[in-house]
């Protein structure tokens, strides 16, 4: 079963995240069922829209997935998915309500545009879980963003309301919860009632641009290995099983430093 919702609407195609009663958690399932929604529409869509279901658009990797022995394969599916996502060669619309929480801000950050309520609630609070953020997903946030609201948004942890996050360039556009649809469906049918080699064109011209400006993996490969060593070791840490009992139990974590 899966973990995704298609729908079609002509040219719009919609994946909504299904698993409300977990407040859309990305899990390693729920990542590969996001790529194979987006290969079935590839071909006869003009412009995607991402959503959650229930009361929030995704509230991050789902805890067992990213702690124990179920790391090493939830690390892969997410990366490969945020890839997938980012690299489609239609645009795309991340439609963000209630919360978009670490994973699931940067599934939002790797579509094309971002649409959320002025009340949603974004962010990414990896350094209150111990979780180092890996070189390429650091990378989308500075472009989007630049390296200041990066610092903050990474190193303090905070929330941003969805009004805040336009201020600081993380969304497109915020509007009124009962606005959020037409909002997003006017985008996505302009989108996709533009010419399609046009916009598929300037879409890859972007990416070939920010991939040149960026392309420290291979120019700096020693560089990028250190970040990579980072990530596994905070994967890895005390902290980070300290950081999410802490969470689950609603206190404080004690972090130590390793």
């Amino acid at each position: 079963m899966s973990l995704v919702r298609l729908e079609r609407d002509g040219a719009l195609a919609r994946i909504t995240l299904d698993r409300p009663d977990a407040r859309n958690a990305l899990s390693v399932e729920l990542c590969h069922d996001i790529v194979s929604a987006l290969e079935s529409v590839e071909s006869d869509a003009r412009a995607v829209v991402v959503a959650g279901e229930g009361k929030v658009f995704c509230s991050g990797a789902d805890f067992a997935a990213v702690s124990g022995p179920g790391a090493a394969e939830f690390l892969p599916a997410f990366e490969n998915m945020l890839e997938t996502v980012a690299r489609f060669r239609l645009p795309t619309i991340a439609r963000i309500h209630g919360a978009a929480l670490g994973g699931g801000l940067q599934l939002a950050t790797v579509c094309d545009f971002r649409v959320a309520a002025v009340d949603a609630k974004l962010g990414i609070p990896s350094s209150k879980l111990g979780i180092v953020i890996n070189y390429e997903n650091v990378q989308r946030l500075v472009l989007l963003a630049g390296s200041a609201v990066t610092k903050e948004v990474l190193m303090t942890g905070r929330t941003y309301s969805g009004a805040e996050a336009k201020d600081a360039g993380l969304i497109h556009r915020a509007v009124a919860a009962h606005e959020l649809d037409p909002a997003t469906n006017e985008l996505a049918t302009t989108l996709a009632s533009n010419a399609p080699l046009s916009v598929q064109g300037v879409k890859r011209a972007i990416q070939v641009v920010t991939d040149t400006m960026a392309d420290a993996r291979s120019t700096n490969a020693a560089a990028v290995a250190e970040i990579d060593t980072l990530v596994a070791e905070a994967y890895a840490s005390q902290d980070l099983q300290e950081g999410l009992t802490a969470m689950s139990e609603k206190r404080h974590p004690h972090f130590k430093g390793h």
